[in-house]
């Protein structure tokens, strides 16, 4: 019989936050802490790009149908106001300026001409973003090249993933508002990349009614893919996290349960590939067309390809003999979607999906620009052990246990345990509290 717990609960999410960031040197208020709770030492993440439904729903992807941000989805995307006339006031793209020859007379001209156009673009694209609001949540267009927007939709952010009935499954914000329980949400994408607002935010709620407080620190995850862990700045980056949580313990009392997670991992960056170029030529040869016969999306770790004709079908069939693609990655077959829990009949996702090798990157990508040449990545195999997070649960009533390894599904009905309620419906894992 679950039974309601006094005081507060402090739910943190630390973005890409590996399990091997904790030591006595970098983070000494998270390695204390590991000494005086539930500590799961590594914390398997889902795999794919939408660990918040794991967290919220306790439930893995092919059971909730979430695994990219980004779907193929022409019917219900955000950008459908793009339909018919994609390119209609677009400004002029940059890429006929890339074909002027870099000789001494024309290389200033070139970059101030290129440079004029990205300008225009960025503002055309803001624009889109502002548009794409009144159809969803949080659709930003990133890079995604302007034609293929129309066909392009997103998985959890339809609706404010914090608000009850926000995903087709049952949340823990369902069960929340079912049992009348006072939450406040401080994560992703109501605050993104703003921990110092996010901290301050924290501070106030210790004199709320809220019963539980969500919240998120992301510079473990936004500054850390732009020098990757292995550099030292990465260390003073996670120092800084473990400040801000040592402060925020200063300002609550003794009776708070915390749970705080380092929901996936982070890896070093070791070589890219130019997928979009590669296809490219691929498809010359093939005499297919994006947007005509196939369609492709590119995330950072990930190529994912849908067929729109019989052509565009054969053409992403071939692709799996592409000497080009078989040396840097794999495209999931059934063995591995059913081992990494993949939705892969879902063909929002595409009809093939080529999984880079860890440490191989995509660039450039549909997420950032042509110019990050990003040296951390997540997004691998969740198998892997740098694609691994930790959990760490303590206060009143919480034992010291170590757990070598846990799931990260596992968070939903742990947090759940923390307030007494048992969990959503669509639940896979287990308390680490029990």
């Amino acid at each position: 019989m679950l039974t309601m717990r006094n005081g507060k609960v402090l739910f943190i999410l630390l973005d890409a936050f590996r399990h091997d960031y904790i030591n006595p040197v970098d983070t000494p208020f998270l390695f204390a802490a590991t000494h005086n709770g539930v500590y799961a030492k590594k914390l398997k993440s889902t795999t794919g790009f939408t660990q918040r439904t794991a967290v919220f729903t306790g439930s893995r992807g092919a059971a909730s149908g979430m695994f990219t941000m980004y779907t193929f989805d022409q019917a219900g995307s955000p950008f459908r106001f793009l339909q018919g006339s994609a390119t209609n006031g677009f400004p002029p793209h940059s890429a006929w300026a890339e074909k002027i020859p870099s000789i001494a007379g024309l290389r200033r001209f070139k970059r101030l001409i290129i440079q004029s156009c990205e300008r225009r673009e960025k503002v055309y694209r803001e624009k889109i973003q502002h548009e794409a609001k009144k159809y969803a949540n949080h659709a930003p267009p990133g890079f995604i090249p302007i034609a293929l927007l129309p066909y392009i939709g997103v998985s959890e952010d339809n609706r404010p993933i914090h608000l009850p009935g926000a995903l087709e499954q049952e949340t823990i914000f369902d069960v929340f508002a079912r049992a009348g329980i006072e939450y406040r949400f401080l994560m992703f994408p109501v605050f993104n990349c703003d921990d110092e607002g996010v901290l301050q935010l924290f501070l106030k709620e210790a004199r709320s009614s809220a019963k539980i407080v969500l919240g998120q620190f992301s510079d473990s995850d936004s500054l850390v893919h732009h020098c990757g862990p292995g550099a030292m700045k990465r260390r003073s980056v996670v120092g800084e996290i473990d400040r801000r949580l040592r402060e925020i313990a200063s300002c609550y009392g003794d009776d708070v349960t915390w749970v705080i997670i380092g929901d996936h991992g982070m890896t070093d960056v070791v070589e890219e590939v130019d997928v979009a170029r590669e296809v490219a030529i691929l498809e010359s040869k093939a005499g297919v067309r994006q947007t005509r016969d196939y369609l492709l999306f590119l995330d950072s770790t990930m190529a994912r390809f849908r067929a729109l004709t019989d052509r565009g079908r054969s053409f992403i069939a071939n692709l799996a003999e592409a000497k080009s693609f078989l040396q840097k990655g794999k495209f999931i077959d059934s063995a591995m979607a059913q081992r990494y829990s993949i939705p892969v009949g879902d063909r929002r996702y595409g009809d093939a999906i080529w999984w880079a090798n860890p440490g191989v990157l995509i660039f450039p990508d549909y997420f950032h620009d042509r110019y990050t040449h990003n040296k951390g990545m997540h997004g691998y195999d969740s198998e892997h052990d740098d694609m691994k997070g930790f959990f760490l649960a303590l206060g009143p009533g919480l034992s010291r246990k170590v757990i070598e390894e846990a799931e990260l599904i596992d968070v939903c009905a742990s947090l759940c345990a923390a307030v007494g309620l048992a969990p959503p419906a669509a639940n896979e894992g287990k308390s680490l509290l029990a």
